[in-house]
């Protein structure tokens, strides 16, 4: 259970709750608070393109293009609460789909999106009753270095970090070709890593009780990028704040200097080489004995899907249609049955995953990605939240496994290998 942008933790000055309790301090206050003209300046100095996203879309629909060397300048807006990040090795999709943080929307613009879990993070939230909360975070993972330099030269500058905590990245956790460094939290979903349930408080969440390879990952993220988040209840580090009216320059790849830096990514993953119309079956990469199954071969709404035991029949056979499907470029997924669809049941992490009357909804239009981690598999995200992704329930491997949608995670229970059948 990864910790979204907005709901990470629910405590006092902390920009995990950036999407609710300033903004009402804001309605409190009646607006008595005059917009103020600050400026976000996004540098690229990796040598490589970098895709920056932005979340909410104040600019260009929410992402764009950067080459080696380029910046842009834009007005955020009076009250902006939300998080810019850099993409790497996205292609020409729609929506694209990149080796790391992978948005919805059209093409490269994420219009309103927000990017797939195990990214570097830029995070404000600006004018919250005349003071500015901002921070960079690798709570989730660490792809792009990211710097944060302030105008206003009282307010600290967290504008120092190479990509020692990527190139040295403990065991198990790199992933997306060496593109990116997954954070225990995101890798296992760990409530320990994630500073969730019993662990939810600062006297409970102690990095010093963690195993020694998931505590490198935060020492590597300290010793490179001084003064930025490596786990969720790390604000005596990351939290800075300063008075409402500075301009920020959020720079990929600084290294202390703002010199070039990093590795360039590999050629961009594939759109997809799924063809329109095919008969498929679905292998998880956690359990290759298994397809992805309907259930008793039942046509009944709301039928569940689970996992079970090869058997060729059109229960496990699926057709892969991406005609007049919304967002463009998506498939439905319908078993060879008839026109019923695989549909996400809903928007949340472990939603179980149904077979209903193929309808056009969001629910039914499914995302396909080349896996980073495992040849010639794809991961499956749904249109209705693209944070998710069709997931294999606990990453069990028993015949009959009940098939949900998770937070992605980059994990063998979220790999789907398809043959033609």
């Amino acid at each position: 259970m990864k910790k979204q942008f907005g709901a990470r933790i629910a405590r006092v000055l902390s920009l995990r709750v950036v999407l609710s309790f300033p903004l009402m301090a804001v309605i409190v206050l009646g607006f008595c608070l005059s917009a103020v003209a600050q400026t976000f300046t996004v540098v690229n100095s990796c040598s490589y393109t970098v895709f920056p996203g932005i979340f909410p879309a104040v600019f260009d629909n929410g992402g764009w293009t950067m080459a080696p060397g380029s910046s842009v300048s834009f007005a955020p807006g009076g009250t902006f609460n939300g998080r810019i990040w850099g993409r790497i090795g996205c292609n020409t999709a729609s929506p694209a789909v990149c080796s790391t943080g992978s948005c919805g929307g059209t093409g490269l613009q994420c219009a309103g999106t927000t990017g797939v879990a195990g990214t570097s993070l830029a995070e404000f939230n600006l004018n919250a009753a005349g003071t500015d909360f901002y921070d960079v975070s690798y709570v989730d993972g660490f792809d792009n270095p990211i710097g944060v330099k302030v105008s206003n030269t009282s307010c600290a500058s967290p504008n120092t970090c190479t990509p020692t905590p990527r190139t040295s990245c403990p065991s198990g956790l790199l992933v997306d070709g060496g593109n990116d460094c997954l954070s225990p939290c995101t890798s296992t979903g760990n409530p320990q890593f994630c500073c969730a349930g019993a662990f939810n408080t600062v006297q409970t969440c102690i990095v010093a009780n963690w195993p020694a390879v998931d505590q490198q990952y935060n020492t590597n993220i300290h010793n490179s990028c001084p003064g930025e988040y490596a786990y969720a209840f790390d604000d005596a580090v990351g939290l800075h704040t300063c008075p409402t009216g500075a301009s920020y320059t959020i720079t990929f790849c600084p290294n202390g200097s703002g010199s070039t830096s990093g590795t360039p990514p590999p050629p961009p993953p594939p759109s997809t080489s799924i063809v329109n119309g095919t008969l498929y079956t679905m292998t998880p990469q956690v359990a290759t004995a298994l397809r992805l199954d309907d259930s008793q071969a039942s046509t009944a709404t709301g039928n569940p899907i689970q996992i079970f035991t090869s058997n060729n029949t059109a229960a496990q056979n699926w057709v892969f249609n991406n005609t007049g499907v919304s967002p463009a470029g998506d498939f439905n997924i319908a078993v060879s049955l008839g026109a019923f669809c695989l549909t996400a049941s809903g928007t949340t992490s472990t939603s179980l995953v149904k077979l209903d009357p193929c309808n056009g909804s969001s629910g039914q239009a499914w995302q396909a990605a080349a896996s980073g981690n495992f040849a010639n598999s794809f991961v499956l995200h749904p249109a209705n939240n693209t944070a998710l992704c069709l997931d294999v329930q606990n990453g069990k491997t028993t015949s009959g496994t009940p098939v949900q949608v998770f937070t992605c995670n980059q994990t063998n229970s979220q790999a789907w290998t398809l043959t033609v059948n």
